[in-house]
C-alpha cells in the first residue's frame, strides 16, 4: 500500500510539472512571438489578443480564442502579409486550425485578411457583407489612385516632426498606407459565407463563444465577441481606447445605446477595435467623447458656427494625448454636415 501511494505521489508531481510547463510555453510564446505587425497579449488561458504594433500592418487589433477543438479569430487585419502571421500565431498557440474568422464589420482594416483563411468559415452580418461586396471596389480604386502620394507625404511628415506623439501617428499613417500598396499584388475581396442574424452561439470542446449584433453604433452593423464563463469581450470599432474614434460612418445615439448595452454585460476585460485592452470604464469614456463631439456640433448650429470656425476647435484636454488625432476635426465636420442637412 505504502509503495503504491509513493508511485501516485511521483505521478501526481510529473502531472504538476507538465502542467507548469504547458502553462509556461504557452505564457513565453505570448511573450516571445515575433511579429513587425501586432504584438500577442495573453488575456487568460486559451484566448488571447493580437495588438497592432505602431508601423506594422495590422492596423487594427484581432481575436485569438481556443475553443479546444478549434480555433476563432476575431478580425483579420488589413494586409494578408500581417493575417499570415496571425494565422501563424493563432495555430502554434492553440494547436489547432483556425475553423472561424469573425468579420465585426466592413472597414477594410479588419476583412481584408480572409483571402489567407481558405479552409475557414467567415462570419458576419448580412450587412456587412453587402457593405463589403458594395464598398470595396471602389475603395480599392481610390486606394491606388492616392496611395503613393499619401506615403510621400507621411514620410515628409515624419523627417520634420519633433513632437513623439505627432511622430507615432506618422508612423501609424506610413504602416497603413504601405500595408495597402503592398497588398496591391495579392489581395482578393473573400465575402463572409456564414451570416449572423442576430445571435450566434459557438460550443466548441472547452469554451463557449456567443457572437451578436445589436444593429447600428460605428457602422450600420457591428458584430461583437462574448466570452460569458471568462468574462471577455471583444469589441471591434464599437470601443477605440486612448484612440479617437471615426465616427463618420456611424450613428451616434444608436452607438451610445449600444454601449450601454454592453456595459450591462459585466465583464472584466474589453479587448477594443483600436488600443490596449481595457474595462468597463473605457465603455464610458467612449461614450463621453461621443457626446462631447455631438455637443460641439449642436451648439454650433444653435449659435450659427460656420463649419470653417468649428474646424478650428481644439481638442479637449481629456482626449488630447489620444492618437489618431486628425479624426477629431473630420468627427465634427462630418457631424456637423449630417445635422445641419437634416
Amino acid at each position: 500500500m505504502e509503495e503504491h501511494l509513493i508511485i501516485q505521489e511521483a505521478h501526481m508531481k510529473i502531472i504538476t510539472i507538465l502542467l507548469v510547463l504547458i502553462t509556461f510555453v504557452g505564457i513565453s510564446f505570448s511573450q516571445s512571438f515575433d511579429s513587425e505587425h501586432f504584438t500577442i497579449e495573453k488575456l487568460t488561458n486559451g484566448v488571447y489578443t493580437a495588438i497592432h504594433k505602431n508601423g506594422g500592418y495590422a492596423i487594427c487589433n484581432a481575436g485569438i480564442v481556443d475553443l479546444g477543438d478549434k480555433t476563432l479569430l476575431f478580425d483579420c487585419f488589413i494586409s494578408p502579409k500581417a493575417a499570415r502571421d496571425l494565422k501563424k500565431a493563432a495555430e502554434q498557440l492553440t494547436g489547432n486550425d483556425v475553423k472561424y474568422v469573425v468579420n465585426s464589420h466592413f472597414h477594410n482594416d479588419h476583412i481584408r485578411g480572409n483571402q489567407i483563411f481558405p479552409g475557414a468559415e467567415i462570419i458576419a452580418t448580412q450587412k456587412t457583407k453587402e457593405l463589403i461586396e458594395e464598398t470595396e471596389p471602389e475603395e480599392l480604386e481610390y486606394e491606388k489612385k492616392v496611395v503613393d502620394d499619401r506615403i510621400k507625404s507621411t514620410q515628409r511628415e515624419i523627417e520634420g516632426e519633433t513632437d513623439h506623439r505627432k511622430l507615432e501617428e506618422h508612423k501609424m499613417w506610413l504602416g497603413y498606407y504601405k500595408a495597402i500598396k503592398e497588398s496591391f499584388s495579392e489581395y482578393k475581396t473573400i465575402l463572409p459565407d456564414k451570416i449572423v442574424k442576430d445571435t450566434l452561439v459557438i460550443q466548441g470542446k472547452d469554451r463557449r463563444v456567443i457572437l451578436f449584433c445589436r444593429g447600428k453604433g460605428h457602422t450600420e452593423s457591428d458584430m461583437v465577441l462574448l466570452l460569458p464563463e471568462d468574462k471577455i469581450l471583444f469589441t471591434g470599432d464599437l470601443l477605440f481606447i486612448k484612440n479617437h474614434p471615426w465616427l463618420g460612418d456611424g450613428f451616434v445615439e444608436e452607438w451610445i445605446e449600444y454601449l450601454e448595452e454592453l456595459k450591462k454585460l459585466n465583464v472584466e476585460q474589453i479587448v477594443p477595435g483600436h488600443g490596449p485592452v481595457g474595462e468597463t470604464q473605457n465603455l464610458d469614456k467612449m461614450i463621453s467623447y461621443i457626446q462631447t463631439i455631438t455637443n460641439l456640433v449642436d451648439d454650433a448650429i444653435t449659435n450659427n458656427i460656420s463649419k470653417e470656425d468649428l474646424r478650428l476647435t481644439t481638442i479637449p484636454d481629456e482626449f488630447k494625448d489620444w492618437l489618431l488625432s486628425r479624426f477629431f476635426t473630420l468627427n465634427i465636420v462630418v457631424q456637423y454636415n449630417k445635422k445641419s442637412n437634416k
